[in-house]
């Protein structure tokens, strides 16, 4: 058996304790590739609960302590998927008559955005990125920001009008939601980057995000038009139960307007 240490804090008997220094054991058979959060965590002798009291105790999102283990080379897995979320976020896409995607790194996220802005063509679209800003997604929202003119190349600038918004949890965060002042605009609107440049990834408290309340506000708020009607979700945890609107509210509302999720649920 190999020893790891943890950094700053330690995990024992399922139990963390900030500024402690002991080591704990890794895995021999550590081969790198993706895992489930939960059996991640199980290695570490971990659950969600106690995850959840150490990020608040130090003032900080859960997900950006769980890069800090995965960076530190504890456990096995060189990148995470919320396998949990997978299933909330499969049936909003499904229900709407999207896909989910579950890309690995940022730049295979940005691969997948601009894969979906390029499907069906031959329709104009109206296409609203929705992105998660809390802490965690730092990496994802810089890997836009830089390949930005390649996602918005795949729109049509005579047909296509795009748009961008973004979330956080509405119960810690103030303010949890905006979007571009002009909404939905040709893609080539020095507006939207200007938007995105303004995307500041922080807060979120605890690991799910107000991922319902934000596309029901989203699709609401949208003047839609387009023969395509599309909000690409993209975020790295599932949408928090306390929410407002529940799956099924933002199912019908996406039905009467014509619009399709298609979530993107990226890894740690």
């Amino acid at each position: 058996m190999t020893w790891r240490h943890l950094g700053s804090w330690c995990v024992g008997a399922a139990v963390v304790m900030t500024g402690c220094d002991i080591k704990i054991p890794g895995s021999d058979d550590s081969g790198g590739g993706g895992q489930c959060l939960d059996d991640f965590l199980a290695d570490l002798a971990m659950d969600r609960d106690v995850l959840e009291a150490e990020a608040a105790a130090r003032g900080i999102d859960a997900s950006t302590l769980i890069e800090e283990l995965v960076a530190s080379g504890l456990g096995v897995a060189d990148f995470l998927f919320d396998c949990s979320a997978s299933e909330s976020m499969e049936g909003l896409g499904s229900g709407t008559g999207g896909t989910l995607y579950q890309p690995h790194n940022s730049d295979a996220m940005v691969d997948t955005l601009i894969d979906v802005t390029e499907q069906d063509q031959e329709k104009s679209q109206d296409i609203v990125f929705l992105v998660d800003s809390t802490g965690s997604m730092a990496n994802d929202i810089d890997a836009v920001r830089t390949r930005l003119a390649e996602v918005l190349a795949a729109l049509d600038t005579s047909e296509d009008r795009a748009s961008f918004a973004w979330y956080k949890d509405r119960r810690v965060d103030s303010p949890w939601f905006d979007q571009n002042s002009s909404g939905l605009m040709a893609p080539d609107s020095s507006e939207l980057e200007s938007f995105l440049s303004g995307m500041n990834a922080v807060g979120g408290g605890d690991l799910p995000e107000s991922l319902y309340d934000a596309a029901y506000k989203v699709v609401e708020q949208t003047d839609w038009a387009a023969e395509k009607r599309v909000v690409i979700a993209v975020t790295d945890a599932g949408p928090h139960e306390e929410d407002t609107h529940t799956a099924d509210d933002v199912i019908a509302l996406c039905e009467e307007n014509g619009v399709v999720i298609v979530p993107i649920l990226v890894g740690f």
